[in-house]
């Protein structure tokens, strides 16, 4: 465990000893984009469409960042999404995507959390069914576990386990 802490640490002075201007590790949506540049543009609170879904997270706002090294990442008030890679899923994983970064944000770093609020979110919102849910899973399938994850294949046993925890959304009426 120390170990572990101490190669952390290692790595995150590494990132702040070769920066000029550090990223402070609560930065605001504007700190994030003055330090990253190369093209991160932010998005209000509750602007952000997504293959024709409004999402948002709470009031906080959505950094587009197409430098991003992965789909997306969160910071305790930034949703951060890389678009070119996200761009390329389909719809299901996208808002599961926006919606797991989100779950970090109201739950803290643990993924599982993370996982089952994104899933919980979209079935009650009516944006993952069973065939989202299965996108979702072959999305994460070939994810090995680290640090901070369980592999692909577990992740996708437990996040169907909170999906069947909430009630489908009931389907609008005909009048």
């Amino acid at each position: 465990m120390h170990r572990i802490l101490l190669a952390a640490a290692c790595s995150l002075w590494s990132i702040v000893a070769a920066s000029a201007q550090p990223l402070k590790a609560d930065p605001t949506p504007q700190d994030y984009v003055e330090r990253n540049g190369g093209g991160a543009t932010i998005v209000p609170a509750g602007q952000l469409v997504l293959d024709g879904h409004r999402v948002s997270c709470g009031h906080l706002a959505t950094v587009l960042d197409p430098n991003l090294d992965d789909y997306a990442k969160s910071y305790p008030h930034i949703v951060i999404l890389n678009m070119p890679y996200v761009a390329k899923v389909p719809t299901a994983v996208k808002l599961w995507i926006y919606n797991h970064e989100c779950g970090h944000i109201f739950g803290g770093p643990d993924e599982t959390k993370a996982d089952c609020y994104a899933v919980r979110r979209g079935r009650a919102e009516g944006w993952l069914d069973n065939a989202g849910l299965d996108q979702v899973c072959s999305f994460i399938s070939v994810a090995r576990p680290d640090a901070a994850h369980l592999s692909g294949v577990d992740r996708c046993a437990l996040m169907r386990a909170c999906w069947r925890q909430v009630p489908p959304r009931p389907a609008a009426t005909a009048k």
